[in-house]
């Protein structure tokens, strides 16, 4: 009997090694070359301009559905398989970019959307195609009969559907004859005339997995992955076998376990590491932090981003970056890729050592070349010998074994001298480690300082210096009442703690030589009281409550008024505004931002107009954006309109500011002779 459940194991591992779908041993690195209504960023010619970039770095591009929609759309709505004109290009354009980074050596995934499609005027006329001779045509059969178009005036004659619904287009009956040919010859298309390397199947669910495996043994894709949107570990490796091992799948799984690590700081949910953690397994998971979908929604992972890219680029698996965590963090990211790859990690490396240290976890993967070791949370004290360093950051540590050749990644930052100032009612205890998990300071509750500076206003300073490259700290009274863990300090910092253990970063306002660069949704609102807040995971719907001895600008209760979302900063948290409208003659002197409910809440904070806050206080004050000179009408070019404009603005004896070019006082025709002579020259 044993002999039998060998050969049985035996001959599963050998279906797998020549299973079409993910490559057996790959160290490939993916990116997802967009996300929602990314498209100015992900344009055809955008990424082509990019490649000799990315292909330093990755291996695979995964790009949105590129087929006619006939309208706007990010391609998940599709109505023609074979005319290529999007919004992201022309078939042109497409195809430049397909054959320019397959020149460099890397291969562009697309994103196939067969579940479902559109008419084009109404809700099932799907047009008749043809390429290379042969013709594609639908009829009400090629739907299944229980789509909602049904209850709306059609008659679909397919079988039922073999998956979840879909009610945004009409779901295709794949047990159809029809369907099947059409599918296969549109795969035919997109692998060997347009030169894409591969697919993403969208929304599996939708029909039963044998038929990726239908498609695939016809189409022989060398790369094949699935979106089977579910956090079960049984359910999504169960869809893998169902393909009879012929496509890899996204691993929701895992990705569910890092929203819980990584955006709450619990590391010791590392421990399920999803299908990348299943040795049988991982060479068919495609690991991810978030995709164009959980980016938009409640799945977005909005802490520790940086350090849970980090995570997956040690893990076995295949990574997929999504792309704006790669403009974020190009350095970081780009420097753990080539790391990883010099290494030789690939889909199926061994999981050597992992488990929790402290307050964070380890975890050690080896390569064909060496060892990566990855340190998340906080690991005092942590052996790192026989290792160097690669990256760090907040609540993250990037190793690899000291064999391993990573001249071509940017070395990380040097040591430097690194003052900590904090203003408080009695000397404070510091306690202070370095991103690589070394404490710096004495331990719990750490050094009580006692040397002091004082600033020009006359506010007293406990001082303390500490050598790294950048180091985290703990401000605490010694007897119980202490900070959050302030991280990724890489420069001279100012701290207020408070009694209760809240603390304010007024870094800005002291250190001469500190910059702030803030998000670019942070815009100035002329001749409005507003604000901005930058608020975390625990500030994830806030108001604010605003005030001066006259009464309250946000409503006559507390806690406020519900902020505006308008974006999100570097880190991941999102960013609010609250807009007072016009300027009133009376400001506004407080402001406390709460979650909505009234706690928890910021301290009471001096109300700045423009201010741009974060739970911990003011940060900065957002700027007013410079007018270019000359730019009469504003729409950012210096020409003939502008002239046209100031001279009706003179008729009209209408005297903007901005059109006083020389400065004099006065609006008339020698700023228009001004205005000339700035186009001419």
């Amino acid at each position: 009997m044993n002999r039998i459940f060998l050969t049985l194991a035996s001959l599963l591992v050998a279906l797998q090694s020549v299973a079409a779908g993910w490559p057996a041993n790959y160290g490939g690195v993916m990116l997802q070359g967009f996300y929602w209504d990314s498209f100015s960023e992900s344009k055809w010619s955008v990424l082509t301009s990019q490649a000799d970039e990315l292909s330093k770095y990755f291996n695979l591009i995964w790009v949105p559905q590129s087929g006619n929609c006939q309208n706007t759309n990010m391609g998940y709505s599709p109505v023609w398989w074979f005319d290529h004109n999007s919004s992201f290009g022309t078939t042109a354009e497409l195809r430049t970019m397909i054959n320019t980074f397959k020149s460099k050596g890397t291969g562009i995934i697309e994103d196939v959307v067969i579940n479902h499609r559109n008419g084009k005027s109404n809700w099932c006329d799907f047009p008749t195609e043809t390429w290379n001779g042969n013709t594609m045509s639908w009829t009400l059969a090629d739907i299944c009969r229980n789509d909602e178009c049904a209850y709306n005036g059609y008659s679909p004659t397919g079988n039922y559907d073999t998956g979840d619904n879909f009610d945004g287009a009409r779901d295709l009956d794949h047990t159809s004859a029809n369907v099947q040919k059409n599918v296969k010859l549109y795969l035919d298309f997109l692998l060997n005339d347009l030169g894409y390397a591969g697919f993403r199947y969208d929304m599996v669910k939708g029909y039963d997995p044998k038929y990726t495996k239908l498609y695939n043994e016809s189409a022989q894709p060398e790369f094949s992955v699935g979106e089977y949107w579910d956090g079960s570990y049984n359910a999504v490796k169960g869809w893998i076998s169902g393909t009879g091992y012929n496509s890899a799948v996204f691993d929701f799984p895992l990705k569910y376990v890092i929203n819980n690590a990584f955006g709450n700081s619990n590391w010791g949910a590392l421990s399920d590491k999803g299908i990348a953690g299943d040795p049988n397994n991982n060479r068919y998971a495609v690991t991810f932090i978030d995709n164009h979908d959980t980016y938009r929604n409640n799945d977005k992972l909005s802490n520790n981003v940086l350090a849970a890219n980090a995570f997956i680029l040690g893990l076995p698996g295949t990574p997929c970056i999504m792309l704006p965590h790669w403009k974020t963090y190009k350095t970081e990211i780009g420097n753990m890729i080539l790391a990883r790859k010099a290494a030789g990690i690939t889909n199926q490396s061994s999981i050597t050592e992992q488990g929790t240290q402290g307050g964070g976890y380890v975890m050690k993967v080896q390569g064909s070349v060496g060892t990566v070791m990855v340190i998340v949370g906080y690991v005092a004290n942590a052996n790192t010998t026989g290792f160097k360093l690669v990256s760090t950051g907040e609540n993250y540590a990037y190793f690899v074994s000291d064999n391993v050749d990573i001249s071509g990644t940017t070395p990380p930052d040097e040591p430097k001298d690194i003052t900590v100032h904090i203003n408080a009612a009695k000397a404070p205890y510091l306690y202070v480690w370095s991103g690589s998990s070394n404490i710096l300071s004495s331990v719990w509750p750490g050094d009580k300082l006692s040397q002091t500076s004082t600033t020009a206003d006359g506010k007293v300073w406990y001082t303390a210096t500490f050598n790294a490259a950048s180091i985290n700290l703990v401000v605490n009274d010694g007897a119980g009442v202490q900070t959050t863990d302030i991280t990724g300090v890489s420069s001279d910092i100012y701290l207020i703690f408070n009694a209760d253990g809240s603390y304010q970063d007024v870094t800005s306002a002291y250190d001469s030589n500190a910059t702030t660069t803030l998000p670019e949704c942070a815009q100035y609102i002329d001749g409005h009281l507003f604000c901005y807040f930058e608020g975390n995971s625990t500030y994830s719907s806030p108001n604010a409550w605003i005030w001066n001895d006259e009464g309250s600008f946000t409503g006559s209760a507390w806690p406020g008024t519900a902020l505006t979302e308008v974006g999100s900063a570097q880190n991941g948290n999102k960013v609010w505004l609250w807009d007072g409208g016009e300027l009133p003659a009376s400001l506004p002197t407080g402001v406390v931002f709460n979650t909505g409910t009234g706690t928890p809440k910021t301290i009471d904070l001096e109300f700045v107009n423009a201010g741009y806050y974060t739970p911990n206080g003011l940060v900065e004050v957002v700027k007013k954006a410079d007018t270019l000179k000359g730019d009469i009408n504003g729409d950012g070019n210096v020409d003939v309109s502008d002239v046209t404009t100031l001279v009706g603005y003179i008729l009209d004896g209408e005297t903007p500011q901005n059109c006083d070019l020389d400065g004099d006082g006065n609006v008339n025709v020698t700023d228009v002779t001004t205005l000339v002579n700035l186009i001419l020259g």
